[in-house]
């Protein structure tokens, strides 16, 4: 019998859907942990989910699924974003959710500054085909 630390429980596929609080990551990895609710049949907790509102829409949502996905989220969350969310949204996964899309994906002015810098400084490099300089782009 191995004793090693490694060995899987047995609980799914979440060493692969760990957040590390790369906001550039944080759509794909949004998109991995989406499926992952799927899998576990919590995925209508999460539908819908207005990013600009405050609205406490968990009213038709089953109080116990709604904790469930929070209690799946806290575990693949780097400490960063686990503060975010561990008071405002303390068993409530609607609410984490919405407020990791607020912090991670802000919509308006900077983020289009931030685009428009990088791809100003973007070059292509002599080794580098024209595909894969427009696929970088």
């Amino acid at each position: 019998m191995s004793t090693s630390t490694s060995s899987s429980i047995g609980y799914g596929p979440r060493h692969r859907i760990l957040f590390d609080g790369d906001e550039r990551k944080y759509e794909l990895w949004e998109m991995k942990f989406l499926g992952f609710m799927k899998i576990r049949g919590l995925d209508a907790v999460l539908k819908n989910i207005p990013i600009d509102e405050e609205s406490d829409d968990t009213a038709e949502i089953a109080e116990g699924k709604n904790e469930e996905v929070y209690a799946e989220l806290v575990q693949v969350l780097d400490d960063t974003s686990l503060s975010l969310i561990i008071r405002d949204a303390e068993n409530n996964g609607r609410s984490a959710i919405r407020i990791l899309r607020r912090h991670y994906l802000p919509k308006g002015k900077p983020r289009v500054i931030t685009l428009y810098t990088e791809l100003t400084y973007l070059v292509k490099t002599s080794s580098e085909s024209v595909t894969d300089y427009i696929i970088r782009a």
